[in-house]
């Protein structure tokens, strides 16, 4: 067992903010990922999709928009108390649907890396 105490937030590769994770570096995990993320006002991650892994989110505060789809032509709302699956090779945006508040998710994978490809040609 290992507890993974609170870090500063930085950068994801994917354009979003993250802090604290469990995963193959933090806590030894072989099948599992789970983080905070938090997308500031008005912000919104790159085109991306997560390659060898399905994803399962939970909303916490805020609402988020997710657009899907090979060209990004599909949308969706999330709010607090949502949960979203997104299922491997699924390109995606997450944008803040606020320009004052954050919103925060909770984000679990079954692989123990964090697993995101962008996909400049999305948009």
């Amino acid at each position: 067992m290992r507890v993974v105490k609170p870090e500063p937030e930085h950068e994801l590769p994917r354009g979003i903010v993250g802090g604290s994770e469990v995963s193959q570096a933090t806590a030894g995990a072989h099948n599992l990922y789970m983080r905070l993320c938090r997308v500031p006002p008005g912000a919104q991650s790159r085109p991306h999709y997560h390659e060898g892994c399905e994803s399962a989110c939970y909303m916490v505060s805020g609402r988020m928009r997710i657009r899907w789809g090979d060209h990004l032509e599909r949308e969706l709302l999330v709010e607090p108390g949502d949960m979203l699956y997104v299922p491997p090779r699924e390109t995606h945006v997450v944008e803040n649907a606020s320009d004052v508040e954050p919103a925060e998710y909770v984000v679990a994978r079954d692989s123990p890396t964090e697993d995101s490809v962008e996909v400049p040609w999305a948009e």
